[in-house]
């Protein structure tokens, strides 16, 4: 841990009461004299030991407990309710995933059992595309629950590193959240948080739906503070802000409205606005505040000049029209209708002729897309291809 970070480490520790700001003074004044780290000037002053200040390097001055048989790798993500933690089991070498509620809230009733629910959900699902739970538990009295861990990056991210996705890498992935909808549907879940920061890409281009922290039965009312008094893990500071029912930038209009009746095409909307920002590069409504979105996702329309702008094809336009429908009864009504609509025309059954950025000359016959469709990002050059062949006929 160079300099830097071990001084934004000690200042952690200070702030969450381990250390006092006096002790924390004289290390860093001896620290200075000796030319050594603060920390370890802590380390040869008793303030804990070698052992413990590694694990406090490594899960980054976090409040979190030591926990036996794993390992701590690292942080894997923060929220306002939970900090996500990388280990390693000891045993098998396999890593997880531990989210640990913050202890400020362990003495809150309704933010323990929201975190509570989720756990149990999550353990109780099962399917390639939806992130697996496997244990839920305490450790020194700390409520934490073992999932599965997921090695990549999420679509927001990207995003804001400015990573393009190609129409067909798009569709790609929306195919994927598609079905984890589908399985969630037949289990009467309602996600309805569906964002490019609930969705992660591995770099064997794995795509995984998490975070159910908003998610509930369908037609019944979600936790009026999204599930643990705060945003929900994946939600980032820079995005909109977490509504009673979701992320202002992607709810649909019937979440906006504060319905109770919520089922699967809430979140086929939430998919079409996560679809939008893929191809678009940008979100579909803005406003000056949360409650200027809300307006828009309840009464505007979706700008036809700016899909038109980007080059949108014909069938990526109709994909997000359907989707994001203002009216429910209009969008796809299941995930279903959604996965077969995009296997037919990735399959090439549809007719629209188009040249998406970065495709093959529509005039040769090309038999794989190649894996640069997706967003680099990706650990290692991967060879094989992402999605099945897009067929065209050659001219005549």
């Amino acid at each position: 841990m160079d300099d830097a970070a071990d001084l934004k480490l000690l200042a952690q520790l200070v702030h969450r009461g381990a250390l006092d700001r006096a002790t924390a003074e004289a290390l860093l004044r001896e620290a200075q004299a000796t030319r050594r780290k603060p920390l370890d000037v802590a380390v040869a002053k008793g303030c804990f030991t070698r052992e413990r200040l590694e694990f406090l390097r490594r899960v980054e001055g976090e409040d979190v407990p030591e926990l036996p048989g794993l390992e701590m790798v690292g942080i894997a993500g923060r929220g306002g309710t939970a900090v996500v933690l990388r280990a390693r089991e000891r045993k098998s070498g396999r890593d997880v995933a531990v989210k640990v509620l913050r202890r400020e809230l362990e003495g809150d009733a309704k933010a323990r059992a929201a975190f509570l629910r989720e756990a149990k959900l999550l353990i109780s699902l099962r399917h390639e595309n939806v992130v697996a739970g496997e244990k839920v538990g305490t450790v020194g009295g700390r409520l934490l629950f073992l999932q599965e861990f997921v090695d990549g990056r999420s679509l927001l991210d990207l995003i804001k590193e400015g990573k393009a996705f190609g129409e067909d890498a798009a569709l790609y992935i929306v195919l994927q959240v598609a079905r984890a909808l589908r399985y969630l549907a037949a289990n009467g879940v309602v996600h309805r948080d569906v964002k490019p920061a609930n969705v992660l890409i591995t770099a064997r281009n794995e795509i995984k739906l998490i975070d159910l922290g908003f998610a509930s039965s369908m037609g019944e009312a979600p936790p009026a503070d999204g599930g643990a008094g705060g945003a929900p893990e994946g939600a980032d500071e820079a995005a909109p802000a977490a509504t009673t029912v979701g992320t202002v930038a992607y709810i649909s209009p019937e979440q906006a409205r504060g319905q109770s009746d919520l089922d699967v095409r809430s979140d086929i909307y939430s998919l079409g606005a996560t679809l939008y920002q893929l191809v678009v590069g940008e979100l579909p409504f803005s406003g000056q505040d949360n409650q200027e979105v809300l307006a828009a996702q309840i009464l505007a329309s979706l700008s036809s000049e700016v899909l038109k702008s980007r080059r949108i094809s014909p069938h990526m336009h109709y994909f997000i029209e359907k989707m994001m429908a203002k009216e429910r009864e209009v969008r796809y009504q299941t995930p279903d209708e959604l996965i077969a609509d995009i296997e037919e025309q990735i399959r090439g059954k549809k007719s629209a002729e188009y040249r998406p950025d970065g495709a093959a000359d529509p005039g040769q016959p090309f038999e794989e897309l190649p894996f640069e469709e997706l967003p680099p990002g990706a650990k290692g050059p991967v060879r094989k291809p992402i999605v099945p062949l897009v067929r065209r006929k050659r001219p005549r």
